[in-house]
C-alpha cells in the first residue's frame, strides 16, 4: 500500500518508542539491571532460554506499528493486548522449533531461498505482495526491481523484507520437518481394509436402555474411601492451568439528567457562536470534542439527522443540537461543490529529513526535495512515458518498486488532505506537484469518475459525561461500601445494605483480559494473580472505564491436578453416576439370567424396547439416547441375534440385540482408501506436532507481572 494511503500516527509510534526507553530507566532495578538486583526478571522462558522484556516489547510495538499503517488507527488496549498475545505465541513457537530445527539438522540454504524468491513458483507470502491485483498473475521482475534497490529503501521497509524472509526460512523449516513425520506415517492395506469395512458395514439395533437418572441421587452413599478410589482414576481430567475466581460489585457511573441537561445547555450557547465563526476549522478543533473533517459527503453517507435536510439548506446553516453517539451534537453546512466519487492517480514521492516518510537514509533538505521535485516534473512534462521508470527510480514511497508509483482508483477522501485536494481540482493527464506532510509528490491524474454534488460538513459535538458531582456520588458509594470490608464485614452483606449487585468470576487465567460486564480488566486479573493476594483478600478501589471495582480472591486454583477438595463436587458426581451404573448393571443382569428376551425384559422393568437403523461403526450417536461409542463399538464385535449386555454406557445401562449386519466388501482397489488415510493424518501433523512439543516444554511465563 502506498505511503500516501497511510496516516500514519508518528507521535503516537515516538511515545511508544520513548517509553520502552523510559521503562528501561525507571524499572532497571526491577528488571535486574540496577545495582541493588542480581535478579533478572524476564517476560518469560522457554526450555531454558529467556525471552526479555526488551526483546518481547520490541517486537511488540513492530507489530503495533504494521497495525496502525495497515489500519490507520492507533491500537486501543484490546488491540494491543492481542497483539502482545501474539507475539508471545510467535516468540514461543520460534525457540521450540529452533531447537527441534538445530537437534534435526534442519535448515534452509541458500540456493532453496534463491529459489522461493526468484522462481516462477515462489512462496505464497510473495506470491500475494507481488502479484498484479488486476489479473492476480505473480511478477517476478517486481521483486527483482524491489530487491535492486532495496539499499534506496526507507529502513523500515528493509527491515520488513528481512522479517518476511525469515518468516520464509522458518515456514521451510517447518514444512521440511511435517514432512518428515509424514513420512512416518503408513495407511497399510490392512489399516484401509479395517477403515473401509468401518465406515461401509451398516447394523441394525433393538436395545432396553435404563438411564442413570432414574435413580435419584439422594439414594446413593459414597464413602471417603469411595470418593478417593474415583479421584484417584478420574483426576487426570481436571488437569488446569493457573486459574483465579473472584466476586466483585461493579459500580457504573452513568450520566445524570443534570449532566445530559449541561451538555446541552453547552452546546446550545455555542450555536450562535458556531454560526458566526470565519474560520470553522479552528473553531471546532477547539470547542468540539471531535476533530474538523474536510472530507466531502455525498447523499446516503451522513447521519439519518441531517441526510438529506441539509443537502437542501444554505451555506452557513446549521442543524440541531442532535444526540448521535452519545453526544451533543451541531452540524453546519461548510460548503457545497461537485466532485468525483473516485479518481486514479500516480505518484513519485520525494521525501525530506524531517518528513514523515524520511527513514534514517533521508538526508536531503526541505529545499534540495523542492528542487528535485521541481526537476523530475520538468522531465515528465517533456515526456510523459518516463514517469513509471522515473518512480521506481527516484520516489521514496516503498510501494513505488513494485507499482511503478501507480495508486490506482482511491475514494474521494481516502488519500491526505492536501494530494487529494490537488488530484479533485486538476483535471485528468495533468501533472504537477504539491507538498505533504510526507515530502513533495510529482503526480499525474489519471483517472476521475463522473462528478457529484457534494457537502462538507463541520460538527461541533460534547460527548454526554458524568459531571464531578456524578462522580463524587458514586464514588462516595463505592468508598463506604469498602470501609465496612475494611471494617471486617461480610462481602455479601456489606453489597446488599450498599444496593450493589455481587458477580462472580471464576478460573480467570493468568493473562486474561475481560472479565464479565468490564471489558478491560488486566488491572484486576494482575491483582489476583499477585502472591501477596491471599484467599479472602479485598481489593482496592479500580476505576475501570467509568465504573468503580471492588474484589474479592474467593480461590486459587494452582497450574496442575487439583486437590480432592477442590474438586470434591466434581469427583463426587462422578462417583455417583458409577455406583447408579453399578446398581442398574446388577438390576438387569438379574432379570437377565431369567431369559434373554428384550421384550420380557422391558415389561419386568417398564422399560420399552428401542430400535435404531442403518449404524455404522463410526456413529456416534443413538437415536433417542446421544453420544454412546462404547455401545456402539461392542455391537460391531458380537454377531446377528446376539443379545449383549448389560452394558455400561454414557447416559445409562443397556442391552441390546442385533437384528442386522451387513459388512462392507473390501474393493480390489484400496488406493483411494490409502490416500484418504494418509491425507488425513498429514493433515493432523502441524498443528499436534507442535503442541506435543510445546506440552514437553519448559515454558515460564511471567507477563502477568509486567502487563
Amino acid at each position: 500500500m502506498a505511503v500516501i494511503t497511510k496516516i500514519r500516527n508518528y507521535s503516537g509510534l515516538l511515545i511508544a518508542v520513548i517509553g520502552i526507553g523510559l521503562a528501561a530507566f525507571v524499572l532497571g532495578d526491577f528488571l535486574g539491571y540496577g545495582p541493588m538486583r542480581t535478579q533478572r526478571f524476564d517476560v518469560g522462558k522457554a526450555d531454558g532460554q529467556a525471552i526479555t522484556y526488551m526483546q518481547f516489547e520490541n517486537r511488540v510495538q513492530q507489530q503495533l506499528a504494521n497495525w496502525q499503517n495497515q489500519t490507520g488507527m492507533s491500537a486501543g488496549p484490546r488491540e494491543s493486548f492481542q497483539v502482545r498475545q501474539q507475539v508471545w505465541n510467535e516468540m514461543l513457537r520460534e525457540i521450540l522449533m529452533a531447537d527441534v530445527f538445530e537437534s534435526l539438522g534442519i535448515d534452509v540454504t541458500a540456493e532453496e531461498l534463491f529459489h522461493m524468491i526468484y522462481s516462477d513458483d515462489p512462496h505464497p507470502i510473495l506470491r500475494q505482495s507481488f502479484s498484479d491485483p488486476a489479473t492476480g498473475r505473480y511478477e517476478p521482475q517486481e521483486v527483482v526491481n524491489f530487491l535492486r534497490n532495496f539499499n534506496q529503501l526507507d529502513p523500515g521497509v528493509r527491515n520488513q523484507w528481512l522479517m518476511i524472509e525469515e518468516y520464509i526460512k522458518n515456514d521451510q523449516r517447518e514444512k521440511k520437518y511435517h514432512d518428515l513425520i509424514g513420512k512416518g506415517y503408513l495407511a497399510t492395506s490392512a489399516l484401509a481394509s479395517a477403515d473401509f469395512i468401518n465406515r461401509n458395514t451398516s447394523a441394525d439395533i433393538r436395545f432396553v436402555y435404563k438411564p442413570h437418572t432414574a435413580i435419584d441421587d439422594d439414594e446413593i452413599t459414597i464413602s471417603d474411601r469411595e470418593l478417593r478410589r474415583v479421584y484417584e482414576e478420574h483426576n487426570h481430567r481436571f488437569r488446569q492451568e493457573a486459574s483465579r475466581s473472584i466476586s466483585y460489585v461493579s459500580l457504573p457511573v452513568f450520566p445524570s439528567e443534570e449532566d445530559r441537561e449541561n451538555t446541552l445547555n453547552e452546546v446550545v450557547s455555542l450555536k450562535e457562536e458556531f454560526a458566526a465563526a470565519d474560520n470553522v476549522r479552528a473553531f471546532v478543533n477547539s470547542m468540539s470534542d471531535i476533530r474538523f473533517d474536510p472530507s466531502y459527503y455525498g447523499r446516503g453517507e451522513l447521519s439519518p439527522n441531517i441526510d438529506p435536510d441539509i443537502f437542501n439548506m444554505p451555506v452557513g446553516s446549521i442543524i440541531g443540537p442532535y444526540v448521535e453517539n452519545n453526544s451533543y451534537v451541531l452540524a453546519r453546512l461548510v460548503d457545497v461543490r461537485l466532485r468525483p466519487d473516485s479518481m486514479r492517480a500516480s505518484h513519485i514521492l520525494i521525501a525530506y529529513r524531517g518528513s514523515a516518510a524520511a527513514g534514517p537514509d533521508i538526508t536531503r533538505t526541505y529545499a534540495a526535495a523542492q528542487q528535485k521535485a521541481d526537476s523530475i516534473l520538468q522531465v515528465v512534462r517533456a515526456n510523459p512515458r518516463r514517469f513509471a521508470s522515473l518512480a521506481t527510480q527516484f520516489s521514496d514511497d516503498p510501494s513505488a518498486a513494485m507499482n511503478q508509483g501507480d495508486l490506482d482508483w482511491f475514494p474521494d477522501g481516502a488519500m491526505v488532505a492536501p494530494f487529494n485536494e490537488a488530484v479533485v481540482e486538476n483535471p485528468t493527464g495533468s501533472v504537477f506537484t504539491v507538498e505533504t506532510d510526507f515530502g513533495f509528490h510529482v503526480v499525474n491524474v489519471t483517472g476521475k469518475s463522473a462528478m457529484t454534488n457534494k457537502v462538507q460538513v463541520a460538527f461541533l459535538a460534547r460527548e454526554i459525561l458524568p459531571g464531578n458531582r456524578t462522580y463524587q456520588q458514586a464514588f462516595s458509594q463505592i468508598s463506604t461500601f469498602a470501609s465496612e470490608l475494611r471494617a471486617g464485614k461480610d462481602f455479601d452483606a456489606a453489597a446488599e445494605d450498599a444496593g450493589l449487585n455481587v458477580r462472580q468470576a471464576d478460573r480467570i487465567g493468568m493473562m486474561d483480559m475481560t472479565l464479565p460486564g468490564i471489558e478491560h480488566g488486566r488491572q484486576i486479573v494482575q491483582w489476583a494473580f499477585d502472591d501477596n493476594t491471599g484467599r479472602g483478600n479485598v481489593s482496592r478501589i479500580f476505576e475501570l472505564e467509568n465504573n468503580f471495582v471492588v474484589a474479592r480472591l474467593t480461590a486459587k486454583q494452582d497450574k496442575g491436578i487439583p486437590a480432592l477438595e477442590d474438586i470434591r463436587s466434581n469427583i463426587m458426581d462422578i462417583a455417583i453416576r458409577e455406583k447408579k451404573m453399578a446398581m442398574i448393571a446388577d438390576e438387569l443382569k438379574s432379570f437377565m439370567q431369567e431369559g434373554s428376551d428384550l421384550e420380557v425384559l422391558a415389561e419386568k422393568l417398564s422399560l420399552e424396547v428401542k430400535e435404531a437403523k442403518n449404524l455404522n461403526f463410526n456413529s456416534r450417536n443413538l437415536p433417542g439416547v446421544g453420544p454412546e461409542p462404547v455401545v456402539i463399538g461392542n455391537l460391531f464385535a458380537s454377531g446377528d441375534m446376539e443379545v449383549i449386555g448389560p452394558l455400561k454406557g454414557n447416559n445409562g445401562v443397556f442391552v441390546l440385540q442385533v437384528m442386522r449386519k451387513d459388512e462392507g466388501i473390501v474393493p480390489d482397489d484400496l488406493n483411494p482408501v490409502r490416500r484418504t488415510l494418509q491425507t488425513g493424518f498429514m493433515n493432523r501433523v502441524p498443528g499436534q506436532a507442535f503442541q506435543a512439543i510445546k506440552d514437553n516444554a519448559r515454558i515460564e511465563d511471567n507477563r502477568a507481572m509486567f502487563f
